[in-house]
């Protein structure tokens, strides 16, 4: 088999080694259901031909711009280039992991058998070694009991238990159809519950090819598009998302957007209990009844909406991070006013003119990143705070939460704390989302340093970011 990495390490590539791997790669999307057949072919064979084949981005974009139609396509697509265009060290590496996942999977399979028959003997009498021997449970019955959490396995030990010393002469065949009618009712009780909450895996229909360099790579992104549930996205480290992912993080953090709308406006919306009775207007309503005051009309206070400062570190160390905060944020001023976005790394720019452009989250960031000066440089929070009260003062008022985004490690950190002091002073609060894991928070001493000053929040997966984010 031709080594798939010659494509992009600079040497030269046979012509007929070359197509063959393109003809292996549109079986791949084939039998994952994308419909490529000679005309799209042609067509990648003309896109290419117009761009620098050695160049993995630019061989990659001129595939997908020719191959995908929709977006479900897309993401099948980005899959399997991930997996069929790599260096041979690294598909080795990918598949000792999916032997060693396999390998999890079975032992759990067994482990769930071995308690449920350990179960059934130990329910006692003469009939349960029958009943064993007639439980015949399904690889999805097994993993159902797999993923029950720990009280609903004891009711099903609890079931057998109430079987212990049964009248019945030879009660095997019901214990079985007991144990398999409850496995089964779990099953569709937890399927439901994640179809309910958005987190349901639907099953892939796929093809397999015959050809095993294809079939490879076919089973490994059928088990990437079926096996991954959103609350996995919500808990991974955000540097790890990769491209294919994106699509639904964007929903994700639309969800994510419209939740902390509704949250803010639940909570600072005007209260409507009763204060101190109003005079003036209670005698000027009195006035239709003779001078009768029918009506009591009070004094409500009224609660002012926070505005929203986010500084963003869009230093080399955060980029990765940032390109989702930066998401967040954008889709946040679809539904909350009064946000003030800027990104900083050696010094501060504002970005909130291009998130107001409205040119799409891709647009809004192609323009950010091209008319900045700052993005991927090195960190110096206390010029940016400098800046920022220099220029920007006027947005620091009693009714400001100023967010910060890094991960603490800056130049000059003793002057970036007393410029926090001061700041935390003139505004409602600070709040730190912090994109570094809070086990390595002892090892970085500016992250003790700052923690005097504002109020850290660990926020390095999109779960933790949502839960700061309701601090407001």
């Amino acid at each position: 088999m031709c080594n798939q990495s010659l494509l992009f390490t600079g040497r030269q590539v046979q012509p007929a080694e070359f197509f063959a791997q393109l003809a292996r790669f549109v079986a791949v999307l084939r039998s994952l259901g994308l419909k490529t057949g000679t005309s799209e072919l042609a067509d990648a064979a003309r896109a290419l031909a117009a761009v620098d084949v050695l160049d993995r981005e630019q061989f990659r974009l001129a595939l997908r711009a020719t191959l995908v139609k929709t977006q479900r396509e897309a993401r099948v697509f980005d899959l399997a280039f991930d997996r069929f265009f790599v260096p041979y060290e690294v598909k080795e590496q990918l598949r000792r992991q999916e032997a060693r996942e396999v390998e999890q999977r079975e032992q759990l399979m067994e482990d769930s058998a071995a308690e449920i028959r350990e179960g059934v003997s130990r329910s006692g009498g003469e009939w349960a070694g029958g009943a064993t021997e007639q439980l015949n449970l399904t690889d999805e019955q097994l993993e159902t009991y797999s993923r029950l959490p720990e009280e609903e396995r004891n009711r099903i030990r609890n079931l057998l238990e109430h079987y212990r010393g049964n009248p019945v002469n030879d009660p095997s065949s019901l214990i079985a159809q007991v144990v398999q009618a409850s496995l089964d009712y779990w099953r569709y009780h937890l399927n439901r519950q994640q179809e309910d909450t958005g987190i349901i895996r639907q099953e892939e229909e796929v093809t397999y090819y015959g050809d095993e360099a294809v079939d490879e790579v076919v089973r490994a992104v059928s088990r990437d598009l079926t096996g991954e549930p959103e609350e996995s996205l919500l808990e991974r480290d955000m540097r790890a998302i990769g491209e294919q992912d994106m699509p639904r993080v964007t929903v994700l953090m639309r969800k994510m957007a419209r939740r902390l709308a509704t949250g803010l406006s639940r909570r600072y919306r005007g209260s409507r209990k009763k204060r101190a009775i109003d005079i003036r207007r209670t005698v000027r309503g009195s006035v239709q009844f003779g001078g009768t005051p029918v009506y009591l009309r009070y004094r409500s206070k009224r609660v002012q909406k926070p505005r929203l400062v986010l500084i963003c570190d869009v230093s080399a160390s955060m980029a990765l991070y940032a390109r989702l905060i930066i998401q967040f944020v954008y889709g946040l001023t679809d539904v909350v006013r009064d946000i003030e976005t800027f990104i900083f790394a050696e010094d501060l720019e504002r970005i909130t003119p291009q998130l107001r452009r409205r040119l799409g989250f891709a647009g809004t960031m192609a323009a950010v990143m091209t008319e900045s000066e700052q993005w991927g440089k090195t960190t110096n929070l206390a010029e940016a705070l400098r800046t920022f009260t220099a220029g920007y003062a006027n947005l620091l008022t009693r009714q400001t939460f100023v967010i910060i985004v890094s991960d603490t490690r800056t130049q000059h950190p003793e002057d970036t704390a007393r410029q926090l002091e001061e700041m935390k002073r003139n505004v409602r609060d600070v709040l730190w989302l912090n994109t570094l894991p809070r086990s390595l928070w002892r090892e970085v001493r500016t992250v003790d340093l700052f923690r005097k000053k504002v109020r850290l929040l660990e926020s390095n997966t999109l779960a933790q970011l949502e839960r700061a984010m309701h601090a407001l």
